[in-house]
């Protein structure tokens, strides 16, 4: 069984989400309209001006057409006579900005600067035998629950028990407990490990994680955990350390970040929603229920947050309603709803 990709080519955003051949989300992929103005996304190239040669790090700073400044590491090589302050240059983005870092870069050719940027589900890796699908409205639903997967604290593990992934500003803390689970030591770890390490893809987690499993009596468990991670590492496209596991029953890894997570996206430094997000929720909404109900006039009622944010318009998703379902919307502010909710309703 091949593994399947929902494709969701939304008004105002583009979401890929890739499951595995359970029919689990594995990972996701979120593109918005807003920001095709402000980022560079992994795999384009670009002309960048050279501003400033870091001879300690072997490595140069690259101002680009949009965006913040792109590191451009020399390598074992040193520095090309081509690199020097104010030299214009042809560069790859070989990892996209992420929150408190520019993109990462390599030199290129010229004439790779004309090639057109990949596409989302390009960026992906996705696999040759993957069934690539448009998500109809079952499809857009079963987005939101990986969306909703992705975003979540707390992870139910088959059989009972759970995990909790908090992010902190220093590392992932992942802490996992048995619960009801009628499995326990080594056993529980290792169906514990499998569900971390998909979220870990799903979530495009990155940097130091530190795994709290749950307590385990023998050497053998330990072994065992330790070559069943070993082997889970291998199998992630992100590259991974892994350090032995502790006596306390902690193990500690390092994933390289390449893309950002899902909450980088979607999510404000509270971990709420951001305005942005709910007006596309309210755009998907009211798209569906066009589908839903052919020819029916519609009202997307808003609160006061989302109705600002949509009469702005500032990336015509007006326009791009109009000619997906016809003229026969109308967006209302609604004082009674809380400022980041709305609601459709035929008429």
């Amino acid at each position: 069984m091949s593994e399947l990709v929902l494709l969701d080519e939304a008004v105002g955003e583009t979401r890929v989400c890739r499951f595995d051949e359970q029919g689990q989300p594995l990972e996701l992929g979120i593109e918005r309209c807003s920001e095709q103005m402000s980022r560079l996304v992994t795999g384009s190239a670009h002309l960048g001006r050279v501003i400033r040669v870091e001879n300690n790090i072997n490595a140069a700073f690259v101002e680009l057409p949009i965006g913040d400044p792109g590191f451009l590491p020399f390598g074992r090589k040193g520095r090309p006579a081509s690199v020097h302050e104010g030299a214009k240059i042809p560069v790859l983005v070989t990892r996209e900005a992420l929150p408190g870092k520019g993109p990462n870069l390599v030199l290129t050719s010229p004439q790779q600067v004309t090639a057109p940027a990949p596409t989302l589900t390009e960026r992906m890796n996705l696999p040759e035998t993957a069934r690539i699908i448009p998500a109809d409205r079952a499809g857009r639903e079963r987005i939101d629950e990986a969306i909703e997967q992705a975003l979540a604290r707390q992870v139910a593990i088959p059989d009972g028990g759970d995990i909790c992934i908090e992010q902190t500003r220093a590392l992932v803390a992942i802490d996992v407990d048995t619960g009801n689970s009628p499995v326990t030591g080594g056993k529980f770890n290792h169906k514990a490990a499998q569900v971390i390490f998909r979220h870990l893809r799903l979530r495009s987690a990155g940097g130091i994680i530190v795994i709290d499993f749950a307590p385990m009596k023998s050497k053998n468990e330990r072994n065992a955990l330790w070559a069943s991670i070993t082997s889970l590492a291998k199998k992630d496209p992100a590259r991974i350390d892994v350090l032995p596991l502790s006596r306390f029953g902690t193990m500690e890894l390092l994933r390289r970040k390449n893309v950002r997570s899902p909450d980088d996206i979607m999510l404000d430094e509270n971990g709420k929603k951001t305005v942005e997000t709910v007006a596309l929720e309210a755009l998907r909404a009211l798209e569906n229920e066009a589908l839903a109900q052919g020819g029916a006039r519609l009202e997307l009622q808003a609160g006061i947050a989302v109705f600002n944010w949509l009469q702005q318009d500032n990336i015509g998703w007006h326009a791009a309603m109009t000619k997906r379902i016809g003229p026969r919307f109308c967006l209302q502010c609604n004082n009674d709803l809380p400022r980041q909710k709305y609601e459709v309703i035929g008429k």
